[in-house]
């Protein structure tokens, strides 16, 4: 399956869970993204392969995609 833009899966979790949810369901998770991100480097600093620092959009699209997963187990 192609991977679903940032709209589409925005969409899909609005039809699943409502507009103003699903907006606080995919802030809290793109928090997540961020402090599991930062943990991430902070745990690795002077170690030789210091993970990709992942952009906004990445982390956006990471929540994205962890929210709709939740999304689908919901559904039938």
């Amino acid at each position: 399956m192609p991977s679903l833009t940032q709209k589409e899966l925005m969409k899909k979790i609005v039809v699943c869970v409502g507009e103003t949810e699903a907006i606080k369901l995919v802030s809290d998770a793109f928090s997540a993204e961020v402090l599991a991100n930062r943990m991430g480097r902070l745990e690795t600093v002077g170690k030789p392969l210091l993970p990709k620092k992942r952009t906004a959009t990445d982390l956006t699209q990471l929540a994205l995609e962890r929210v709709w997963q939740i999304c689908e187990l919901t559904q039938p």
